[in-house]
């Protein structure tokens, strides 16, 4: 379908959208559940939404558009609410991460979506294999030009947001010895990675259509991008963190997010040049496998720093935008776990090195998520 014009937000508005894990237990095994849940959840959401995502194992909870991160946590909370609500009644649980630790991909059905549908007879099992989960973050831009720039801007902070989000170390029974093993998951996709740099909206509207006219994809929704634009809405889409294992560190990678935004916008720090995306692989790696720990590598100076070493700074820098965008709580957090290296990956290895088992695991998750 033709690109729709870009739809002007209010700057710095949030959306959040977080694909939940449904398991049985006492198991603990991916359930194919999502169905039964939005069913018995029809009218009984005051704000937000619940929808299916691929398969039947994945149910996603989006807030409504916010003016800040503490209208969001209400939302996700009562959201919350009423999903445990309707897990309970019908004997299933919900937690975070960004894998399931044991899933077999062959056991997953897709769900009943036209749009689903045409990519599984295009993917194959790759759409099966990307039963994985993940954060979403809106960001709302007032005009298109502002959302290109934010595109570009946000791309160079791409390692901390998936070190901070970092939540999926286990796959088939086994430590990957990755911190966010889910990206590996979307490697085979063609569009895997970063946007094709464009420099204004004109330019991307030109490539969308050329995308378009091939048959490659008919929406933008087909862009599967680490950061998009997504002109219906208004926003700048951020879409490469693993589903944290709490509400409060997603509301809080949320409002990072949010106050990044806000002094990107105001400051223009940067000028986007296509070689700023030379390293980016490189260091989205080091992200995706040692998390915090990650080498950044700056591309213009060859500087290196570990993606702890870059956050601590940037997190003062953002302190007075988060202020005014009353998220002054939600970086504090981040900058305690950031200095104390604590992340869900780590507790999670930390439960199992503690003679913990798997199902023990995801049993624990379910607790976490009811409560934080």
């Amino acid at each position: 379908m033709p690109l729709t014009d870009f739809e002007h937000s209010d700057p710095y508005t949030l959306g959040i959208e977080l694909e939940m894990q449904i398991v049985n237990p006492p198991t603990y095994d991916l359930s194919q559940g999502s169905s039964l849940l939005i069913k018995d959840l029809k009218g009984r959401v005051s704000a937000g939404d619940v929808k299916h995502d691929i398969t039947e194992s994945m149910l996603e909870i989006a807030t409504d558009v916010c003016k800040d991160v503490e209208e969001a946590r209400t939302q996700l909370t009562d959201l919350r609410h009423r999903v445990l609500q309707a897990a309970d009644n019908h004997h299933l649980a919900i937690c975070g991460g960004g894998t399931h630790p044991w899933q077999k991909w062959q056991r997953q059905e897709v769900c009943q979506n036209e749009r689903y549908s045409r990519t599984l007879e295009q993917f194959g099992y790759l759409m099966k294999q990307a039963t994985v989960f993940g954060q979403h973050v809106h960001v709302g831009c007032k005009n298109e030009e502002d959302a290109i720039y934010l595109l570009h801007g946000l791309s160079r902070f791409v390692p901390h947001f998936i070190a901070l989000a970092a939540s999926s170390p286990y796959i088939q029974g086994s430590d990957t010895a990755w911190a966010s093993s889910r990206l590996n998951i979307f490697s085979a996709f063609p569009d895997n990675g970063h946007a094709p740099f464009v420099g204004n909206w004109q330019e991307f509207t030109w490539m969308y259509q050329r995308l378009e006219t091939s048959g490659i994809i008919q929406s933008v929704k087909d862009l599967h991008w680490d950061i998009r634009p997504s002109p219906k809405f208004g926003t700048v889409e951020v879409r490469v963190m693993d589903t944290p294992l709490t509400i409060t560190r997603a509301i809080n990678i949320a409002g990072f997010i949010q106050a990044l935004s806000h002094w990107l916008l105001s400051e223009r720090p940067f000028v986007p040049r296509s070689e700023d995306y030379l390293l980016y692989r490189f260091n989205r790696f080091q992200a995706c496998r040692y998390g915090l720990e990650g080498t950044l590598t700056d591309v213009r100076t060859g500087e290196q720093r570990t993606i702890a070493e870059d956050l601590l700074p940037l997190l003062d820098t953002l302190a007075p935008y988060a202020a005014e965008l009353r998220g002054e709580s939600a970086l504090e957090a981040i900058h305690d776990s950031v200095r104390n290296n604590v992340s869900d990956t780590a507790q999670m290895r930390d439960f199992i090195a503690g003679g913990g088992l798997l199902t023990e695991l995801v049993r624990e998750h379910c607790t976490v998520w009811a409560e934080k």
